[in-house]
């Protein structure tokens, strides 16, 4: 395993991270990608997925509960739910404790890190996967999508790796894909999707995945926050058929319901999620590629990470 010692993940031009590793609790090369659950001593036990940080138990509430709860509250009254990249199993766990939930269909490809977050992240998943309203599926997204009917959920959850060219994720990023999200959300729905990192200098991605997601939905907007173990501003997209917005007591009534104690989502949290820095809501709103996903047409890159 001396290999595995140190981790050297590339961010950007002339800056890259090292994660020294403690006790490696797995490592395999699965059939889609390399797996690690490690300690580490900067953020504790850590999901690394090509060698490329995924969650750390340090922080993982910074990027899970503003994936789910936002999108939760704005909608009120999510029943049924379907879930790309059921991953850690923390999505469902954030999910669960909204009592108006009914039904959550979990996709994900790879059985072996599943298996491997069951066994070794019981903190993320708090038993979700066993929960008699998770339904887990092994399989691609696009095959489940496809076999189902119209208007069939009121929230999709979109927790997929990022849109690297050639990376396993780098068809669920296109017009074509978020077409049949679309259809198969009911008219209230909403899908919410992790969009990657919000580079300050080059925020090209960020802006190419909202405007692709313009292409299809009325409504949508970009949350950000900051997650210590990425170190990096953290973009989580939203996206309707209709307008979402909230009065303030409205909003914090919809909070207080939510089960259990959470770690960073309230009221004054749900409103900073929404609220960029001047300069980077501007440069957010300046038009952006659409990638409709036709044969051929080159999509996404990061240039470092892929």
């Amino acid at each position: 395993m001396s290999e595995t010692k140190v981790i050297h993940e590339p961010k950007s031009a002339g800056l890259s991270l090292l994660f020294t590793l403690g006790e490696v609790l797995v490592e395999r090369q699965t059939a889609y990608q390399h797996l690690i659950i490690a300690e580490t001593p900067a953020y504790g036990r850590a999901l690394f997925l090509d060698r490329l940080i995924q969650s750390a138990a340090a922080d993982e509430a910074l990027y899970h509960e503003p994936l789910i709860h936002p999108a939760m509250v704005l909608h009120g009254g999510v029943r049924r739910v379907l879930v790309a990249g059921a991953g850690e199993g923390a999505s469902m766990r954030e999910l669960l404790r909204h009592r108006s939930v009914e039904q959550i269909v979990a996709v994900d490809l790879d059985r072996e890190v599943i298996d491997a977050c069951r066994e070794h992240l019981p903190s993320w998943h708090a038993g979700s996967f066993d929960d008699p309203r998770v339904e887990l599926r092994f399989e691609d997204i696009q095959h489940t999508l496809a076999e189902t009917p119209d208007g069939s959920y009121d929230l999709v959850v979109l927790d997929i790796t990022d849109p690297v060219v050639d990376g396993p994720s780098v068809e669920l990023f296109t017009v074509r894909f978020y077409r049949e999200v679309a259809r198969v959300l009911a008219d209230d729905g909403i899908v919410v999707l992790q969009s990657g990192e919000l580079d300050p200098s080059d925020p090209s991605v960020v802006r190419t995945v909202r405007s692709t997601l313009g292409a299809v939905f009325p409504w949508v907007r970009v949350m950000h926050g900051f997650v210590p173990s990425f170190h990096a501003l953290w973009a989580i997209t939203l996206a309707s058929k209709r307008d979402l917005e909230l009065a303030p007591a409205e909003l914090e009534a919809r909070i207080e319901a939510i089960d259990g104690e959470l770690q960073m989502y309230d009221a004054d949290t749900h409103r900073g999620l929404f609220h960029l820095p001047r300069f980077l809501a501007e440069r957010l709103a300046e038009p952006g590629t659409v990638i409709s996903g036709d044969d051929g047409e080159r999509l996404i890159s990061y240039d470092v990470r892929d």
